[in-house]
């Protein structure tokens, strides 16, 4: 709410001891608003008003000018539009942003013809949400001419008069935007694949840069040697891995001893002309399990335990200790027993050996089957 005469000041200026006028300001009103678009991160819209009004000394003085200023304390104060009305609808508010604050200015500092003595200047600010007053300082300007003084020109100001206002409490505040689920399929039963490059870290930047591009190489090609259309696969890079959500509906007996084969196959073609430092060798999961698109990955039991057996102590070892094999395969119990072993002799159920992946510091213990597919 504003108060009539909240502040009332003479204009003066250095080369003269007694007052040019005074000027009454209204205390600032600031009410919320409604954003038309987004608003910036932890900013709301309100509407910002204040009136004033000049009365220069002397009958028979008038206001060529005037010029109110208005600074804002926090710079995180932004404007979004400014506005104003004075008592002559013909006369402009020409309005400018400053730093940190705006301005308007009414008639014309160099001009003859009298400007209107009130206005009420207008501005659509974002504020912080954070905040719980709007503060700042008002500076007043003006140009007054008087007859007597044969049209010479005075420039009288006052100022710094600070202010500080509440923030109405309903302000608009911009909503958390919902982040996007990182896929649009459905929740469903889906095969999953995990895949991390072996010594990852003895890389370079620029070795470490091809050594990606081979990774998501090998396995797109072994997803095609296996029949799944890419365009149905949901990947979630990691940069020295890759994780794959396979499309719902495949025959595993027949996709899983195809994907091992096709990972087989391209990690030879790719290491066919490398030195051992820049050779891929690739740990290897597959699990089985309900899974759901989240705002940040893939959400499911499936998600998290595939990628503990990824890092099982068994798997890894099994790659160290075989230095002639590209990679190490370990799948789930569960896939063991429902694909493997009845796949119908595709891959040898004897080839796996039966493995406790265990991780105690992330609670985490089941059966798996660990192979290393030869040439």
């Amino acid at each position: 709410m504003t108060t009539p005469e909240w502040r009332i000041a003479q204009l003066r200026t250095p080369l003269r001891k007694r007052p040019l006028g005074e000027v009454r300001l209204d205390l600032p009103a600031v009410t919320p608003a409604e954003p038309a678009d987004e608003a910036p991160e932890g900013l709301s819209l309100v509407e910002f008003r204040q009136r004033y009004s000049v009365e220069p000394a002397g009958r028979r003085a008038r206001i060529a000018a005037a010029y109110l200023i208005t600074g804002f304390s926090d710079p995180r104060v932004r404007i979004k539009e400014l506005s104003g009305v004075t008592a002559e609808p013909t006369t402009e508010l020409i309005v400018s942003e400053l730093p940190h604050g705006c301005g308007w200015l009414a008639g014309d500092p160099l001009g003859v013809t009298a400007a209107p003595r009130t206005g009420e200047v207008q501005a659509t600010l974002w504020v912080p949400q954070d905040q719980a007053e709007l503060s700042g300082v008002n500076r007043f300007d003006t140009t007054i001419l008087r007859p007597a003084w044969h049209r010479r020109r005075l420039h009288a100001g006052i100022g710094p008069i600070p202010f500080s206002v509440a923030l109405p409490h309903e302000r608009t505040r911009r909503p958390l935007p919902l982040p996007r689920p990182v896929s649009n399929r459905k929740p469903a039963v889906r095969l999953c694949m995990a895949a991390d490059t072996s010594s990852y870290r003895r890389f370079t930047t620029s070795e470490a840069a091809r050594t990606q591009e081979r990774l998501v190489a090998v396995l797109a090609e072994a997803r095609r040697a296996a029949g799944i259309p890419e365009p149905e696969v949901d990947l979630q890079p990691s940069g020295d891995g890759q994780f794959a959500i396979l499309p719902t509906g495949l025959d595993e007996t027949v996709v899983i001893p195809r994907l091992v084969e096709g990972v087989r196959t391209a990690l030879a073609t790719v290491n066919a002309d490398l030195s051992d430092r820049a050779r891929l060798r690739l740990r290897v999961a597959l699990h089985r399990g309900h899974v759901a698109p989240g705002v940040n990955g893939w959400v499911g039991a499936v998600t998290v335990a595939v990628h503990r057996l990824l890092d099982c102590a068994p798997l890894r070892n099994r790659l160290e200790r075989d230095r002639s094999a590209d990679f190490a395969l370990i799948v789930s119990d569960v896939l063991f027993g429902d694909v493997i072993a009845a796949a119908g002799g595709r891959l040898d159920p004897a080839a796996f050996e039966p493995v406790d992946a265990v991780l105690p510091d992330k609670d985490f213990a089941e059966r798996a089957w660990v192979h290393t597919p030869r040439s």
